[in-house]
Order: structure tokens, then C-alpha cells, then sequence
């Protein structure tokens, strides 16, 4: 549940365009947010930031056993965050609040989204509204009818690379979608603070119709070191064999969406010193992962020899160790006709 909750919140509050450029313009990779609730203790820390998303690295460990920890969170991590129950990286676009990738180091696999997480990009959508001072909690009893009140706003405890701090915070609210879960249609109120623009709250509150759930900071600071430098890529996947079509050749490949741009090369494997041949495409982006590279006629026929063996080899543009080549070699013939099905 807190893991869930933990994901949401991050696609929410950096999806809002005008909140979140604010606070982006103070937030570094190694920013880091302790928080606890539902007996969990998570770690989430911004591992890097980029034009088009944002790499978040997670860390939880049982409540109770956080609790007997005799270190500070950084040098939790620095120790391989002993007795931690799960880590893992996860990337989010930062147009569309989607995870691209999510790792997990305690599984050592990557890990796909749930149909239940698929509610995220109707959280996106939620805005995040300021609570007007008259409208926030106070402490003490409320006074009688007709008299001022003078009570002093609630504000958050705060906790600061482990010191308590006198931080000012404004409330922001917004409400749950209505999609069927415990939380549906249930009001959240955030706390931010105004002195730093830390990017995370200090205090998170769920109001329900039966009880309020909240979760508090632990611990929040800057420069958390992480032993995992970046987060595992996959590598994509050729899919089938090479089809000739009316416009040329078409290649189908499996790849992760964070792959943008790649480079063709076709091995000309007929020769003894192997010629690589660099090849111009046009990519033809289908349904989920499914890519396909189109080649022209033209461009075989003035790159490939008649009758030669090839293999293609496909780098993702930035991300050399992650290509690919086909296994079974590709005959070139200009009189072929077979076309895709």
C-alpha cells in the first residue's frame, strides 16, 4: 500500500507543470525523503533528473525494524541498507507520468506495471490546491461562538539530514480518484515547506470517512549517495525475420520506449574482412514496444551487393552497450518478392 501510494504521489507531483517547475528548480539528484506509514519505512531519493524524466531510487525496511537501526539514513544506504525489504530504480516521463522502467536490485529483474498502477494517468490529471490560512488545522480547542480565534496554525514536525528544524509550510489538497479502491473520492492534504523548496512534502494526511492515515518525514536532505550508480536498461529485441515489402525491407524489433533514437548497420558476413555498413530507416512506431524499420529499395540496392550474407546490428543513439544483431544472416536478392503478411 505505501509502496503504491509512494509511486502515485511522485507521478502526481511531478506531472503538474507550474508546482512542479518550482520546486525543480532546487531539487539535485540526491535529494532524499524518508517516510513512514502502514508499518513500512521508505527511503525515495531523486537518483537523476533529466530533460524528459526523472530517475527515483526506493528503498523500504520493516518499521520495526527501522527503529533499531543505530545509523543515519545515508549511511543506511552506504551499508547496503541492511534488513531492507525491497530496492529498486524506477523512471518517470515528466510529460506523461508514466513509468518507462522500474528495477528492482532485491529481485534482480525488471518489473512490469500492475493493472492497478494503471490508474496513474488519471491522477496526473489532479491538480494540487492551496488550503487557505482560515481553512487550516490549528492547535487547541476551537474557541467559543462569536470569539476570535488566536489559536497558532499546525504546522508538520521536520527533520533535516537528521536535525529538527523550524521549517514554514503551506497545506496543498486534492482528492483521490474515484476508481473503486479504498481511497476513492478521499480527500489528501500535503505539507510543503516554504524555506528551502524542498521538492517532497514533510507531511502527508489522508482523510477517509472512517479514519485519518498519515505520513510522516523521518528524514529528508541532499547529496544521498547511492551504490547503485544508474538504473539497469534492457535491451531490445529483434522480432521475426526481415520482410520484404512494396517500399523495401521492413525489421521488427521489441524496445523499451526510453530507447528513442538507433543506428543501422548491416555486416556484409559473406566477406572475409566484414564490411559494416551504415543504413538509413524510417522508424514506424506500433502498439506497446513493437518498432518497425523501414528501408527503402532504393537504399538497399545502392548499399548491399546481390547474393551477399548480412546481419544487422542496431545501436539505441547514446546507449552503445545496449545493442543488438540478429543471429540468422539476410541474403540480399533484388528479384525477391516475398511481402509482409
Amino acid at each position: 500500500m505505501l509502496r503504491l501510494f509512494l509511486c502515485l504521489f511522485s507521478f502526481h507531483l511531478f506531472a503538474n507543470a507550474p508546482f512542479f517547475e518550482e520546486r525543480l528548480k532546487s531539487a539535485e539528484p540526491g535529494d532524499y525523503w524518508v517516510v513512514a506509514g502502514g508499518k513500512m519505512v521508505t527511503l525515495l531519493s531523486i537518483q537523476s533528473i533529466e530533460k524528459n524524466s526523472i530517475i527515483f531510487e526506493e528503498i523500504s525496511i520493516p518499521e520495526e525494524k527501522g527503529k533499531m537501526l543505530s545509523l543515519s539514513w545515508p549511511d543506511w544506504i552506504k551499508k547496503k541498507a541492511p534488513e531492507h525489504s525491497s530496492w529498486s530504480m524506477f523512471e518517470v516521463d515528466r510529460t506523461s507520468g508514466e513509468i518507462i522502467e522500474c528495477y528492482s536490485f532485491s529481485r534482480g529483474a525488471w518489473l512490469q506495471l500492475s493493472p492497478r498502477e494503471s490508474l496513474i494517468a488519471t491522477l496526473m490529471q489532479l491538480p494540487l490546491m492551496q488550503v487557505p490560512k482560515v481553512d487550516l488545522r490549528r492547535i487547541g480547542p476551537p474557541p467559543l461562538a462569536g470569539e476570535v480565534d488566536h489559536r497558532k496554525i499546525w504546522q508538520p514536525p521536520a527533520i533535516f539530514e537528521g536535525k529538527k528544524t523550524s521549517f514554514l509550510f503551506d497545506a496543498y489538497q486534492t482528492f483521490w480518484p474515484k476508481d473503486g479502491t479504498e481511497l476513492a473520492g478521499q480527500k489528501l492534504l500535503l505539507y510543503f515547506d516554504k524555506d528551502i523548496q524542498f521538492p517532497f512534502p514533510f507531511w502527508i494526511q489522508i482523510e477517509t470517512t472512517h479514519a485519518q492515515f498519515s505520513l510522516r518525514t523521518l528524514d529528508a536532505g541532499k547529496h544521498l549517495l547511492s551504490p547503485h550508480k544508474s538504473l539497469p536498461r534492457r535491451i531490445p529485441e529483434w522480432v521475426g525475420q526481415p520482410l520484404k515489402n512494396e517500399e523495401g525491407l521492413r525489421l521488427a524489433l521489441k524496445s523499451p520506449k526510453y530507447y528513442r533514437e538507433f543506428e543501422l548497420f548491416a555486416i556484409d558476413v559473406t566477406k572475409k574482412e566484414r564490411e559494416i555498413l551504415p543504413i538509413d530507416f524510417s522508424l514506424i512506431q506500433k502498439e506497446g514496444d513493437l518498432l518497425l524499420l523501414q528501408i527503402e529499395e532504393e537504399i538497399l540496392k545502392n548499399s548491399l551487393t546481390p547474393g551477399h550474407h548480412y546481419t544487422w546490428l542496431l545501436i539505441p543513439t547514446g546507449h552503445g552497450e545496449s545493442f543488438i544483431q540478429s543471429k540468422k544472416p539476410y541474403t540480399f536478392d533484388v528479384d525477391s518478392k516475398e511481402k509482409i503478411r
